[in-house]
């Protein structure tokens, strides 16, 4: 199954499994910080599941200037040992819109992305090579 896709599913997974609970809903989807699955298919700040520990090295952290996002994970890079992967930037509907691979070898895990005609909200999945996948997300 191509990555994209399956990060699509993740968002659209929760939608079936908890679209009657109110408190999760964001501008008529499911909030994915919010959803059962995070601490199990992904992970959050908090919701880290069995990574609990892991979340000061792994959340992306998300600033905005004007319409730049940048991401940032507080992750060392150790080269092909332990590292972050990539960041996936995804809009409100969990659509793919950006990411950025890293060089575990010469790379910091640090980057930017145009969110022109963003709205509402942003998320970024960092991607690490041993601690799975972490979600955070922006209002915009």
């Amino acid at each position: 199954m191509q990555r994209r896709v399956f990060v699509k599913s993740i968002g659209l997974v929760s939608v079936g499994a908890i679209a009657a609970t109110p408190q999760v809903a964001l501008a008529g989807n499911v909030n994915p910080m919010l959803s059962p699955l995070a601490g199990a298919l992904y992970y959050t700040q908090a919701a880290p599941g069995r990574w609990a520990g892991k979340e000061g090295g792994h959340v992306p952290k998300i600033e905005r200037n004007g319409n730049t996002i940048q991401a940032t994970t507080g992750h060392e890079m150790d080269g092909h040992t332990h590292y972050i992967v990539k960041h996936i930037l995804m809009d409100k509907n969990l659509e793919f819109a950006a990411e950025k691979l890293f060089d575990p070898e010469n790379e910091s895990p640090i980057s930017e992305h145009d969110i022109t005609g963003m709205k509402e909200m942003v998320f970024v999945v960092s991607l690490c090579n041993k601690h799975d996948a972490w979600l955070n997300s922006l209002l915009l």
